[in-house]
């Protein structure tokens, strides 16, 4: 592809040569080497440019985080994307580019691909909370409850994030338009409206995850409640009987010892008893 070089998870030796190269200061692709580098936008006097933002990403620990890419386009109309984690690139590198408009098309389509990976990755949170609230109301397992704490951690990764990259959109958007770039200038705008509808999703997303957390916290609780009231009232039913057959077990003159049929009459009544009480019970909701 003509004048673009694709960065993947460079060393900084690979980084000085490239910044050497193309003439451009080192940080402007060693910022992704920090995985918690504030997203910028920059021009140096060689009129090199910088726009680092942050994307989503699934991290060497199986959850899904944000981390920075650095998408640099200098003055000779050379673009250079360098980034820490392997992205789905078929919408960039599968494309047809305009010679006239290369750099402008090229620029938009990794942006337009990093913005829509945020999209993504809330639809299958979305899915997934769902999953979670319809299993939600017989569950006394920890399952759902650690399923919910990474989804709540990428997203507040996804909140921070978007909220930068829209800082530095905006003011990108300005400086294009003061150079008179106002068509390319719109085109970024769509990015802009991209990541702020992201933004807005993720904010919501995070509120009803803290809601459905509170109201899973509650119905564990409750099933446990549920759960002990049972067994308390079924420890003391069968109690019942344990009480009349040790009665009749003692080693001294009993009523009724000497009759053949009085252990049947022992079991009826110990069964009359229970059903009694468990109807009892039940009728007080104790049960």
């Amino acid at each position: 592809m003509k004048n673009f070089t694709y960065v993947l998870n460079p060393t900084r030796e690979e980084i000085g040569k490239i910044s050497e190269y193309y003439d451009f200061p080192f940080d402007y692709l060693g910022g992704i080497l920090d995985d918690y580098e504030n997203a910028r936008f920059e021009t140096d006097e060689n009129d090199n440019n910088l726009i680092l933002l942050q994307y989503p990403a699934v991290s060497s620990y199986g959850e899904v985080g944000t981390f920075p890419y650095s998408l640099v386009w200098t003055r000779n109309e050379s673009v250079i994307l360098a980034l820490n984690h392997d992205i789905e690139n078929e919408s960039i590198f599968g494309r047809e580019y305009d010679n006239k408009r290369y750099k402008h098309q090229l620029i938009f389509q990794v942006m337009y691909q990093m913005t829509r990976a945020y999209h993504d990755y809330l639809r299958d949170f979305r899915m997934r909370r769902r999953k979670l609230e319809v299993g939600i109301k017989n569950s006394t397992k920890n399952d759902q409850i650690v399923d919910m704490i990474a989804i709540q951690a990428s997203l507040i990764y996804f909140e921070d994030a978007l909220h930068n990259n829209i800082q530095v959109l905006q003011g990108f958007i300005d400086y294009l338009r003061e150079n008179g770039e106002d068509g390319f200038a719109e085109k970024i705008y769509d990015i802009f409206v991209e990541t702020d509808q992201a933004y807005t999703e993720t904010k919501i997303q995070l509120k009803l995850l803290e809601n459905l957390r509170d109201l899973f916290s509650n119905i564990v609780s409750n099933n446990l409640n549920i759960v002990m009231k049972i067994m308390t009232s079924a420890t003391f039913v069968l109690g019942i009987p344990a009480v009349i057959v040790g009665f009749y077990g003692m080693n001294v003159p009993i009523p009724g010892q000497t009759m053949k049929w009085m252990v049947w009459a022992i079991l009826i009544i110990g069964i009359l008893v229970c059903g009694w009480i468990t109807w009892l019970l039940h009728r007080k909701d104790m049960l």
